[in-house]
């Protein structure tokens, strides 16, 4: 990754500026929140109820700006977070994207640690902020044993996203069409997709981590109701494969959407339930057979913004699900100072003869600050 970096940086600065101009941005927040959560009885002397999690992000990109509207730009993101005290899916304290793109009248290329082609053009139910739908961080506050990353220790029992997420933000190659009469589509390529943010675990034994994904989306605006729909497609080698579709219809402030992911494996996958190493416990990855959909109706007017959402995923031929609630509620005091107020409700079910059943709420509150 570090060379690509400086090749993709020295290529930028060798663009000649006398045919165009050099054009930067950069943006960031800073969130914290306090969060009281109510666990299942079993759960109480290992999670505290009281959690204060604070994140925060910064993105900034350089780029170049040609004559011909074309654009060559390179980026970089890098998350902090601190407090996370329920070991989930979530935890974690640092992570960075590098990416480079770019972009003209024949759509956009995009080469680096970005999501892939399906994810990118993904839609589904509203989320709030920070507040989403997909990998919701209510799990931050409401312990979810069937996803969870510690130490060397992960295990994904089930899908964490209706978005096709195995990959997350693996270095990939990915080009978008430009959009034609609402249309535009999407193919990208992985060579490893084994991601720190993925579901692929790191020491799981699949000889071809590779993968190929596709997308499609449209938009189309009929009487003042503006409709967007979405199709993705994953080809995990040796892992598993993918579809997912989403539908969103939005019209005087109010939002109405949802999506819906399938996994399956083919004989040629490896099996399920393999142990990699004597010495590391069975890393289970049930959801390469599983589904997920989410549901959600939000509502905007002025400086607030609400959303109701329902999230569920499934492990095929296991007793492995999840279920999560949350109404999330956001109103911007200024334009770079919000307020959060959220109410969830999570449940965990998984071997009934072990501590992977969980279900309880949480109230939380916040504060965003953006520039």
């Amino acid at each position: 990754m570090k060379k690509i970096f400086l090749a993709m940086t020295c290529c930028l600065i060798s663009l000649p500026a006398s045919a165009g101009e050099f054009v930067y941005d950069y943006s960031g927040s800073a969130a914290g929140f306090y969060g009281y959560s109510d666990y299942s009885h079993r759960y109480t002397p290992y999670h505290k109820h009281h959690h204060t999690p604070v994140m925060s992000e910064i993105s900034a990109s350089v780029g170049y700006l040609a004559d011909n509207a074309t654009e060559f730009r390179l980026g970089a993101d890098a998350q902090i977070s601190d407090g996370k005290e329920v070991e989930d899916y979530n935890h974690g304290e640092w992570g960075e994207n590098i990416y480079a793109t770019w972009s003209g009248s024949y759509g956009e290329l995009g080469v680096g640690q970005i999501y892939n082609a399906a994810y990118q053009l993904a839609v589904g139910a509203p989320s709030v902020g920070i507040f989403r739908v997909n990998n919701s961080p209510v799990t931050d506050f409401i312990a979810n044993p069937n996803w969870q990353r510690h130490s060397r220790t992960a295990s994904y029992r089930t899908l964490n996203s209706t978005f096709l997420n195995t990959d997350a933000d693996a270095f990939k190659i990915s080009y978008t069409t430009a959009e034609y009469m609402g249309t535009k589509a999407a193919f990208s390529y992985t060579p490893d997709s084994y991601s720190e943010a993925g579901l692929i675990n790191k020491h799981s034994r699949y000889d071809n981590r590779s993968s190929y994904a596709a997308g499609l989306y449209n938009t189309y605006e009929v009487k003042n109701t503006e409709i967007e729909s979405s199709l993705g497609y994953a080809y995990n080698r040796k892992n598993n494969q993918e579809i997912s579709a989403g539908l969103s219809v939005y019209r005087k402030g109010w939002t109405l959407g949802g999506s819906y992911r399938k996994s399956f494996t083919s004989g040629n996958d490896y099996r399920l339930n393999l142990r990699t190493n004597p010495q590391m416990p069975e890393y289970f990855d049930g959801y390469r057979r599983g589904q997920a959909f989410n549901v959600g109706l939000g509502y905007e007017i002025g400086p607030f913004k609400t959303a109701l959402s329902y999230f569920a995923s499934y492990a095929d031929k296991t007793d492995h699900e999840n279920q999560i609630w949350s109404w999330a509620n956001k109103f911007a005091v200024t334009k770079n100072v919000s307020l959060y107020a959220v109410g969830a409700y999570l449940r965990s079910t998984g071997d009934k003869k072990t501590a992977e059943n969980n279900r309880g709420v949480a109230l939380i509150s916040g504060l965003e600050l953006s520039f």
